[in-house]
Protein backbone atom coordinates (compact mmCIF):
# COMPACT_ATOMS: atom_id res chain seq x y z
CA UNK A 1 0.00 0.00 0.00
CA UNK A 2 1.30 3.57 -1.32
CA UNK A 3 3.01 4.99 2.20
CA UNK A 4 1.54 8.64 2.87
CA UNK A 5 -1.78 8.20 1.02
CA UNK A 6 -3.72 6.07 3.78
CA UNK A 7 -2.75 7.77 7.18
CA UNK A 8 -4.68 5.77 10.01
CA UNK A 9 -7.78 3.34 10.01
CA UNK A 10 -10.61 3.77 13.22
CA UNK A 11 -13.29 1.79 14.43
CA UNK A 12 -15.82 2.49 16.58
CA UNK A 13 -18.75 0.08 18.28
CA UNK A 14 -21.75 1.97 19.29
CA UNK A 15 -23.60 -0.09 22.45
CA UNK A 16 -26.23 0.92 24.41
CA UNK A 17 -26.67 -1.51 28.10
CA UNK A 18 -29.66 -3.49 28.00
CA UNK A 19 -32.96 -2.10 30.31
CA UNK A 20 -31.98 0.96 30.56
CA UNK A 21 -33.24 4.19 28.48
CA UNK A 22 -30.93 5.35 26.04
CA UNK A 23 -30.76 9.22 27.22
CA UNK A 24 -31.34 10.59 30.32
CA UNK A 25 -29.38 8.48 32.77
CA UNK A 26 -26.36 8.73 35.05
CA UNK A 27 -23.15 7.94 33.60
CA UNK A 28 -21.78 7.22 37.00
CA UNK A 29 -22.51 3.71 37.09
CA UNK A 30 -21.80 2.46 33.68
CA UNK A 31 -18.27 4.28 33.69
CA UNK A 32 -17.80 2.93 37.40
CA UNK A 33 -18.25 -0.41 35.97
CA UNK A 34 -16.54 0.34 32.64
CA UNK A 35 -13.22 1.21 34.21
CA UNK A 36 -13.34 -2.10 36.49
CA UNK A 37 -13.27 -3.95 33.81
CA UNK A 38 -10.71 -2.01 31.72
CA UNK A 39 -8.12 -1.58 34.22
CA UNK A 40 -7.21 -5.69 33.86
CA UNK A 41 -6.31 -5.26 30.11
CA UNK A 42 -3.90 -2.18 30.35
CA UNK A 43 -3.08 1.27 31.41
CA UNK A 44 -6.49 3.69 31.05
CA UNK A 45 -6.85 7.25 32.29
CA UNK A 46 -10.38 8.44 32.85
CA UNK A 47 -11.67 11.99 31.55
CA UNK A 48 -14.44 13.44 32.62
CA UNK A 49 -15.47 16.41 30.38
CA UNK A 50 -16.67 18.39 33.51
CA UNK A 51 -13.59 18.23 34.98
CA UNK A 52 -11.76 19.57 32.05
CA UNK A 53 -10.89 23.10 30.67
CA UNK A 54 -12.07 23.88 27.50
CA UNK A 55 -8.85 23.89 26.11
CA UNK A 56 -7.77 20.23 27.22
CA UNK A 57 -11.29 18.71 26.03
CA UNK A 58 -10.38 20.27 22.22
CA UNK A 59 -7.05 18.98 22.17
CA UNK A 60 -8.87 15.54 22.87
CA UNK A 61 -10.96 16.14 19.55
CA UNK A 62 -7.57 17.20 17.89
CA UNK A 63 -6.31 13.94 18.67
CA UNK A 64 -9.25 12.22 17.53
CA UNK A 65 -9.90 10.38 20.99
CA UNK A 66 -13.19 12.22 21.82
CA UNK A 67 -16.01 13.58 19.63
CA UNK A 68 -17.48 17.36 20.04
CA UNK A 69 -20.72 15.45 20.77
CA UNK A 70 -19.06 13.98 24.39
CA UNK A 71 -18.68 17.49 24.87
CA UNK A 72 -21.48 18.77 24.53
CA UNK A 73 -23.09 16.13 26.64
CA UNK A 74 -20.94 16.24 29.44
CA UNK A 75 -19.53 12.72 29.24
CA UNK A 76 -16.67 11.11 30.02
CA UNK A 77 -13.85 9.05 28.35
CA UNK A 78 -11.64 6.30 29.23
CA UNK A 79 -8.44 6.74 27.15
CA UNK A 80 -5.27 4.06 26.86
CA UNK A 81 -2.15 5.02 27.55
CA UNK A 82 -0.85 4.72 24.12
CA UNK A 83 -3.87 6.27 22.81
CA UNK A 84 -5.03 3.22 20.53
CA UNK A 85 -7.89 2.75 22.08
CA UNK A 86 -10.94 5.10 24.03
CA UNK A 87 -13.78 4.89 25.28
CA UNK A 88 -16.41 7.44 25.42
CA UNK A 89 -19.68 7.38 27.95
CA UNK A 90 -22.46 9.36 27.68
CA UNK A 91 -22.07 10.69 24.32
CA UNK A 92 -25.22 9.87 21.39
CA UNK A 93 -24.94 6.22 23.14
CA UNK A 94 -24.37 4.52 26.18
CA UNK A 95 -20.77 3.32 25.28
CA UNK A 96 -19.10 4.00 22.13
CA UNK A 97 -15.28 1.98 21.71
CA UNK A 98 -13.10 3.17 19.63
CA UNK A 99 -9.55 1.69 18.43
CA UNK A 100 -7.65 3.60 15.87
CA UNK A 101 -4.35 2.66 14.15
CA UNK A 102 -1.90 4.03 12.03
CA UNK A 103 -2.32 2.79 8.27
CA UNK A 104 -4.23 0.28 6.62
CA UNK A 105 -5.07 -1.64 9.62
CA UNK A 106 -8.78 -2.01 10.16
CA UNK A 107 -9.11 -5.81 10.22
CA UNK A 108 -6.40 -5.24 13.13
CA UNK A 109 -8.36 -2.43 14.50
CA UNK A 110 -11.75 -4.61 15.03
CA UNK A 111 -9.64 -7.19 16.48
CA UNK A 112 -8.14 -5.31 19.04
CA UNK A 113 -11.79 -3.91 19.82
CA UNK A 114 -13.70 -7.35 19.55
CA UNK A 115 -11.89 -8.54 22.31
CA UNK A 116 -13.08 -5.26 24.60
CA UNK A 117 -16.44 -5.52 23.01
CA UNK A 118 -17.12 -8.77 24.19
CA UNK A 119 -15.28 -8.20 27.61
CA UNK A 120 -17.86 -5.43 28.31
CA UNK A 121 -20.22 -6.87 27.17
CA UNK A 122 -19.89 -10.36 29.12
CA UNK A 123 -19.89 -7.59 32.36
CA UNK A 124 -22.76 -5.04 31.56
CA UNK A 125 -25.19 -6.90 28.78
CA UNK A 126 -25.62 -4.48 25.77
CA UNK A 127 -28.97 -4.17 24.17
CA UNK A 128 -29.50 -6.69 21.31
CA UNK A 129 -32.21 -7.75 19.26
CA UNK A 130 -31.95 -11.28 17.44
CA UNK A 131 -33.74 -9.38 14.32
CA UNK A 132 -31.89 -6.16 14.24
CA UNK A 133 -28.55 -6.18 16.12
CA UNK A 134 -27.25 -4.28 18.52
CA UNK A 135 -30.21 -1.01 19.84
CA UNK A 136 -28.71 2.25 18.77
CA UNK A 137 -29.65 6.10 19.75
CA UNK A 138 -29.67 6.52 15.87
CA UNK A 139 -31.29 3.99 13.36
CA UNK A 140 -28.20 4.38 11.41
CA UNK A 141 -26.52 2.90 13.55
CA UNK A 142 -28.22 -0.15 14.42
CA UNK A 143 -27.59 -3.65 13.30
CA UNK A 144 -23.51 -4.15 14.47
CA UNK A 145 -23.23 -0.73 15.53
CA UNK A 146 -19.76 -0.42 13.37
CA UNK A 147 -18.44 2.48 11.71
CA UNK A 148 -15.42 2.01 10.09
CA UNK A 149 -13.43 4.77 8.93
CA UNK A 150 -9.81 5.56 7.07
CA UNK A 151 -8.41 9.15 6.94
CA UNK A 152 -7.02 9.23 3.66
CA UNK A 153 -4.42 11.90 1.95
CA UNK A 154 -6.02 13.05 -1.38
CA UNK A 155 -4.17 16.25 -3.08
CA UNK A 156 -4.10 14.97 -6.38
CA UNK A 157 -7.43 13.59 -6.73
CA UNK A 158 -8.63 17.18 -5.40
CA UNK A 159 -6.12 19.49 -7.29
CA UNK A 160 -6.91 17.80 -10.53
CA UNK A 161 -10.74 17.99 -10.06
CA UNK A 162 -11.81 14.04 -9.95
CA UNK A 163 -12.83 14.08 -6.44
CA UNK A 164 -15.78 14.55 -6.86
CA UNK A 165 -16.40 11.88 -9.40
CA UNK A 166 -14.48 9.73 -6.66
CA UNK A 167 -16.95 10.99 -3.83
CA UNK A 168 -20.21 10.05 -6.49
CA UNK A 169 -18.64 6.11 -7.12
CA UNK A 170 -18.27 5.56 -3.38
CA UNK A 171 -21.56 6.63 -2.52
CA UNK A 172 -22.79 4.77 -4.52
CA UNK A 173 -20.89 2.02 -2.60
CA UNK A 174 -22.76 2.91 0.47
CA UNK A 175 -19.66 4.66 1.43
CA UNK A 176 -19.36 8.29 3.21
CA UNK A 177 -16.42 10.84 2.22
CA UNK A 178 -16.04 13.43 4.92
CA UNK A 179 -13.49 15.67 6.40
CA UNK A 180 -10.74 15.46 8.99
CA UNK A 181 -13.44 15.72 11.88
CA UNK A 182 -16.54 13.73 10.24
CA UNK A 183 -19.55 15.01 9.60
CA UNK A 184 -19.53 18.30 8.77
CA UNK A 185 -15.94 18.75 8.96
CA UNK A 186 -13.73 20.61 6.28
CA UNK A 187 -10.86 18.64 4.42
CA UNK A 188 -8.08 20.86 5.90
CA UNK A 189 -4.77 19.35 4.03
CA UNK A 190 -6.37 17.41 1.54
CA UNK A 191 -7.06 14.89 4.22
CA UNK A 192 -10.76 13.12 3.88
CA UNK A 193 -12.28 10.25 6.02
CA UNK A 194 -13.72 7.24 3.87
CA UNK A 195 -16.72 5.31 6.16
CA UNK A 196 -19.52 2.85 5.50
CA UNK A 197 -22.85 4.17 5.98
CA UNK A 198 -24.48 0.14 6.09
CA UNK A 199 -24.83 -1.25 9.35
CA UNK A 200 -27.82 -3.31 9.19
CA UNK A 201 -28.06 -6.70 7.59
CA UNK A 202 -24.17 -6.99 7.29
CA UNK A 203 -21.39 -8.59 9.18
CA UNK A 204 -18.58 -6.74 11.15
CA UNK A 205 -15.76 -8.50 8.73
CA UNK A 206 -17.88 -7.45 5.60
CA UNK A 207 -17.96 -4.10 6.60
CA UNK A 208 -14.32 -4.16 7.04
CA UNK A 209 -13.83 -5.98 3.86
CA UNK A 210 -16.27 -3.27 1.64
CA UNK A 211 -14.02 -0.17 3.46
CA UNK A 212 -10.66 -1.79 2.68
CA UNK A 213 -11.97 -2.33 -1.27
CA UNK A 214 -13.24 0.88 -2.01
CA UNK A 215 -9.98 2.42 -0.04
CA UNK A 216 -7.83 0.61 -2.04
CA UNK A 217 -9.56 1.75 -5.80
CA UNK A 218 -9.22 4.86 -3.90
CA UNK A 219 -5.14 5.10 -3.45
CA UNK A 220 -5.18 3.54 -6.93
CA UNK A 221 -7.14 6.57 -8.30
CA UNK A 222 -5.06 9.29 -5.87
CA UNK A 223 -1.70 7.36 -7.34
CA UNK A 224 -3.09 8.33 -11.61
CA UNK A 225 -4.15 11.72 -10.37
CA UNK A 226 -0.58 12.43 -8.91
CA UNK A 227 0.99 11.16 -12.41
CA UNK A 228 -1.45 12.97 -14.62
CA UNK A 229 -0.44 16.00 -12.14
CA UNK A 230 3.04 16.32 -12.66
CA UNK A 231 2.61 14.97 -16.72
CA UNK A 232 0.52 17.89 -17.07
CA UNK A 233 2.49 21.71 -15.26
CA UNK A 234 5.82 19.65 -14.09
CA UNK A 235 7.93 23.06 -13.61
CA UNK A 236 4.74 24.71 -12.16
CA UNK A 237 4.29 22.05 -9.50
CA UNK A 238 7.71 21.88 -8.29
CA UNK A 239 7.62 25.72 -8.15
CA UNK A 240 4.63 25.02 -5.46
CA UNK A 241 6.17 22.48 -3.86
CA UNK A 242 9.11 24.58 -3.06
CA UNK A 243 7.49 27.76 -2.26
CA UNK A 244 5.36 25.83 0.34
CA UNK A 245 8.72 24.60 1.51
CA UNK A 246 10.43 27.86 2.17
CA UNK A 247 7.40 29.57 3.73
CA UNK A 248 6.91 26.67 6.19
CA UNK A 249 11.05 26.76 7.35
CA UNK A 250 11.11 30.93 7.12
CA UNK A 251 7.71 32.18 8.19
CA UNK A 252 7.73 34.00 11.62
CA UNK A 253 3.87 33.73 11.88
CA UNK A 254 1.31 31.37 9.95
CA UNK A 255 -2.30 30.70 10.25
CA UNK A 256 -3.52 26.91 10.81
CA UNK A 257 -5.47 26.88 7.20
CA UNK A 258 -2.20 28.03 5.41
CA UNK A 259 -0.02 25.76 7.52
CA UNK A 260 -2.70 22.75 6.27
CA UNK A 261 -2.02 24.07 2.81
CA UNK A 262 1.12 24.08 2.66
CA UNK A 263 2.41 21.02 4.49
CA UNK A 264 0.45 19.17 1.72
CA UNK A 265 2.92 20.34 -0.74
CA UNK A 266 5.46 19.48 0.96
CA UNK A 267 4.60 15.67 1.68
CA UNK A 268 3.84 16.04 -1.95
CA UNK A 269 7.34 17.31 -2.66
CA UNK A 270 8.31 13.99 -0.90
CA UNK A 271 6.41 12.03 -2.66
CA UNK A 272 7.94 13.14 -6.24
CA UNK A 273 11.41 12.84 -4.64
CA UNK A 274 11.65 16.91 -5.36
CA UNK A 275 12.09 16.82 -1.24
CA UNK A 276 13.79 14.07 0.71
CA UNK A 277 12.43 13.56 4.86
CA UNK A 278 14.40 11.28 6.80
CA UNK A 279 11.31 10.89 9.21
CA UNK A 280 7.48 11.29 7.71
CA UNK A 281 6.20 10.52 10.78
CA UNK A 282 8.02 14.15 12.27
CA UNK A 283 5.49 15.96 9.46
CA UNK A 284 2.44 13.81 11.21
CA UNK A 285 3.17 14.47 14.56
CA UNK A 286 3.83 18.14 13.52
CA UNK A 287 0.42 18.41 11.74
CA UNK A 288 -1.02 17.70 15.12
CA UNK A 289 0.84 19.71 17.60
CA UNK A 290 0.05 23.02 15.88
CA UNK A 291 -3.92 22.48 16.61
CA UNK A 292 -4.72 25.72 18.07
CA UNK A 293 -6.29 23.67 21.27
CA UNK A 294 -2.81 21.89 21.29
CA UNK A 295 -0.29 25.32 21.02
CA UNK A 296 -2.08 26.95 24.00
CA UNK A 297 -1.60 23.74 26.42
CA UNK A 298 2.20 23.87 25.39
CA UNK A 299 2.40 27.71 26.47
CA UNK A 300 0.48 26.99 29.45
CA UNK A 301 -2.22 29.92 29.32
CA UNK A 302 -4.84 30.50 26.12
CA UNK A 303 -3.25 32.53 23.44
CA UNK A 304 -5.16 34.59 20.68
CA UNK A 305 -5.11 34.30 16.91
CA UNK A 306 -1.46 36.16 16.39
CA UNK A 307 0.05 34.44 19.33
CA UNK A 308 -0.79 30.83 17.99
CA UNK A 309 0.67 31.87 14.43
CA UNK A 310 3.66 32.73 15.99
CA UNK A 311 3.96 29.74 18.29
CA UNK A 312 3.22 27.25 14.82
CA UNK A 313 5.67 29.06 12.76
CA UNK A 314 8.72 28.88 15.33
CA UNK A 315 7.13 24.84 15.48
CA UNK A 316 8.07 24.99 11.88
CA UNK A 317 11.54 23.90 12.54
CA UNK A 318 10.88 20.69 12.53
CA UNK A 319 10.77 20.16 8.84
CA UNK A 320 13.96 22.25 8.39
CA UNK A 321 15.91 19.16 10.78
CA UNK A 322 13.79 16.52 9.18
CA UNK A 323 13.17 18.05 5.63
CA UNK A 324 15.79 18.87 2.50
CA UNK A 325 15.87 19.68 -1.13
CA UNK A 326 16.54 16.78 -3.33
CA UNK A 327 19.63 17.37 -5.48
CA UNK A 328 18.83 16.89 -9.24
Amino acid sequence: MERGIILSSRVRLARNIDGLPFKGINISPISAKAMEVLRTQGSYTVYPMTALSPLEQTRLVERHLISNELIDCGGLAIIRSDNKISIMIGEEDHIREQCILSGLQLKEAYGELKYIDKTLCDAMGFAYDQNYGYLTSCLTNVGTGMRASVMMFLPALTLTGSLNRCISGVTRLNMAVRGVYGEGSKAEGYVYQISNQKTLGITENDIVASVENVVNHIVESELRAREALMQSDPAGLKDRILRSYGILTNCYMITKSEFMELIAFVKLGIYYNILECSDPSELDDLIIDIQPASLCLKKGRRLDGGERDKVRASMCDVIKQTVNIKED
